[in-house]
C-alpha cells in the first residue's frame, strides 16, 4: 500500500512541478484578450475633423481593449452634430462597440434616434454607424415616428441627422 501511495505522491509532484513550472500558459491565462486594460467608468469620448465636432459619445462603462483597437460599452448616448456645431440626432442603446481605429460603431439593445432637425424618432435593435460615409444602417426591424405617421419595415440607411432615410423592405405606413 505504501507503494501505491509513494507512486501516486511522485507522479502528483511531478504534474504539479510540470504545471506550475511552465509559466507562459499561466501568463497567457492572466494576461488574455478577453480581459480590458482598463474599465473607465462615465467613459466619453470625442470625434472631429479638423475643428469640425463630429459626435460625442458617453457610456455609462467602457472597457478599453487596446490589442482589438475597440471599447465595448453600456448604456450608452451619442450626439451627432451639423456643421454648424448644434446638435443634429441623439442615439441611445443599451450597449455599443466603437472601433477606435475608424470611429465606426456598431450599437445594439434599445436603440433610439432623434432627429432635432426632421423631428423624426427611429427605434430598433441594432445599428452600424460608419465613419467613413457619415451613415447608420441596419438590418433589423425598424419603426419611425413622426408627428403624424408611423412607418415600419426591415433593414434602413439613412444620414444621421435623418435627413435621407431608406427602408429597405416590408415597408408600412400608417397615418394617423
Amino acid at each position: 500500500m505504501e507503494k501505491g501511495f509513494g507512486k501516486i505522491s511522485l507522479i502528483a509532484i511531478v504534474l504539479f512541478c510540470l504545471t506550475s513550472c511552465s509559466g507562459k500558459k499561466i501568463e497567457k491565462f492572466f494576461v488574455s484578450e478577453s480581459f480590458p486594460e482598463q474599465i473607465v467608468k462615465n467613459f466619453t469620448m470625442d470625434k472631429y475633423d479638423g475643428e469640425n465636432h463630429k459626435w460625442w459619445f458617453f457610456a455609462v462603462r467602457g472597457d478599453l481593449y487596446e490589442k482589438r483597437k475597440s471599447v465595448v460599452t453600456k448604456n450608452i448616448k451619442v450626439n451627432f452634430y451639423e456643421s454648424d456645431g448644434q446638435i443634429g440626432s441623439v442615439v441611445s442603446a443599451d450597449r455599443a462597440i466603437i472601433k477606435t481605429d475608424t470611429g465606426d460603431i456598431k450599437a445594439d439593445g434599445n436603440i433610439v434616434i432623434f432627429s432635432l432637425l426632421k423631428n423624426t424618432t427611429i427605434f430598433t435593435e441594432a445599428l452600424n454607424y460608419n465613419e467613413k460615409s457619415g451613415r447608420i444602417s441596419t438590418d433589423a426591424f425598424i419603426r419611425q415616428e413622426k408627428a403624424d405617421i408611423t412607418v415600419t419595415g426591415i433593414g434602413l440607411k439613412a444620414n444621421v441627422d435623418l435627413s435621407d432615410i431608406t427602408i429597405l423592405k416590408n415597408v408600412k405606413v400608417v397615418k394617423r
